[in-house]
């Protein structure tokens, strides 16, 4: 009898739960006329101006180890785009480059946390950001979005309670899966309440551009101190279409960034520095390429509401934020199963609730960032299937 390597083997790794999410994805990709709506990203390229940023900078040989925390071009111009947004001075010293934004809820979370500290978080949430903190030793503590009036709420008294032995919470709003999103007045609320406790807070922010009713939602940087007790996660990769690139930043308190530079050491040293120049021309120049993004995806929004909303067993919360719906199919008790069923019967790709830590059944998410011809076509298939 052969021994396995892993035999005996105890870790976090091995015990941790795999992607509900990637495991139908990487059984299902090669399936013929498949229109895949299971992860998050565009199905549009990079724009060229920020490939032709990143081509410019390989054939000029940068092409060798940068700054822990990013060359200092990129982080000067997150800084002064931070600015702008929010109308708080942020200086470069509390910018942190990363490679994506999952490095960089890794790297806040290796900062903040010891071994057996308590982190709480919203559900329905992106597994990655439960299974982060469980690798690093945490327990998790979750609070479940209510709907209301057909969109998700949160009741923030509540929530203030269930976390008030947390040492991290971590709120994700703009919201995967849900477009659930905070408002400025109850972000103040629950920074005051951190405040005085001393917790700390993660927020990511990686959907902060991809809103439908203003130019960006609201963030916790409206509301804190430099020194406040907050980190916040951002991404390259869904306002201008760069999932692939796997960059991103932190927003820190001044006094943290170098132990966060010590650490990123460890880890991944520092992001390419092509990819780092295609970043800062994405910031300068993508303002238009986000409007139009923007204008296409509440388009997108509107055609998957407009078929599945007349369905008398679908049930979908109108998402406020983000590109995906989160909507529930009345009878499903195996979703997953039943995500299967899809992808063998419609050839369409879905992810399902369990994937979110949702604890109620026949919920899905569709990423409705798709051209108009694809995503009317996957909806075709899906309404036949739900009726």
């Amino acid at each position: 009898m052969t021994t396995l390597a892993i035999d005996g083997l105890q870790s976090r790794a091995v015990e941790a739960a795999p992607s509900i999410t990637r495991i139908l994805a990487n059984a299902s990709m090669n399936v013929n006329g498949l229109i895949p709506l299971w992860f998050g990203e565009p199905n549009v390229p990079t724009p060229r101006f920020i490939c032709d940023a990143a081509a410019q900078s390989l054939s000029a040989g940068e092409t060798f180890y940068a700054e822990g925390l990013g060359r200092p071009f990129l982080r000067e111009t997150i800084a002064e785009y931070m600015t702008a947004l929010y109308n708080q001075k942020i200086g470069a010293d509390r910018i942190a480059v990363t490679v994506s934004g999952g490095n960089a809820l890794n790297l806040a979370f290796q900062t903040v946390l010891q071994e057996g500290d308590r982190v709480a978080t919203l559900t329905p949430a992106f597994p990655n950001l439960l299974a982060i903190p469980r690798l690093q030793g945490a327990n998790l503590i979750t609070h479940e979005l209510e709907l209301k009036d057909n969109s998700w709420y949160l009741d923030v008294d509540v929530f203030l309670e269930k976390t008030r032995d947390a040492k991290v919470v971590l709120i994700n709003s703009p919201s995967n899966p849900t477009g659930f999103m905070l408002e400025r007045s109850e972000m103040e609320r629950i920074m005051k309440v951190f405040r005085q406790r001393g917790t700390w807070l993660i927020s990511d922010e990686v959907y902060a551009r991809t809103v439908y009713d203003r130019k960006v939602s609201p963030s916790f940087l409206d509301v804190c101190e430099p020194e406040d007790r907050l980190i916040v996660i951002n991404s390259f990769s869904k306002a201008w279409a760069m999932t692939g690139w796997r960059l991103g930043w932190l927003t820190l308190p001044p006094s943290l960034t170098p132990v966060v530079e010590k650490i990123e050491e460890f880890s991944v040293a520092c992001a390419p520095v092509f990819a780092q120049r295609a970043g800062a021309v994405a910031i300068r120049e993508g303002e238009d390429f986000i409007a139009q993004t923007n204008r296409n995806y509440q388009t997108a929004r509107d055609l998957v509401c407009e078929a599945f909303n007349p369905l008398p067993n679908v049930l979908n919360p109108l998402p406020q934020s983000a590109f995906y719906a989160f909507f529930k199919v009345e009878g499903v008790t195996d979703t997953v199963s039943y995500a299967r069923e899809l992808i063998d019967t419609v050839k369409v790709g879905l992810s399902p609730g369990e994937a979110f830590m949702m604890s109620e059944p026949g919920w899905f998410r569709l990423c409705f960032a798709q051209t108009p011809d694809t995503l009317s076509d996957a909806l075709g298939r899906l309404v036949k299937k739900f009726r």
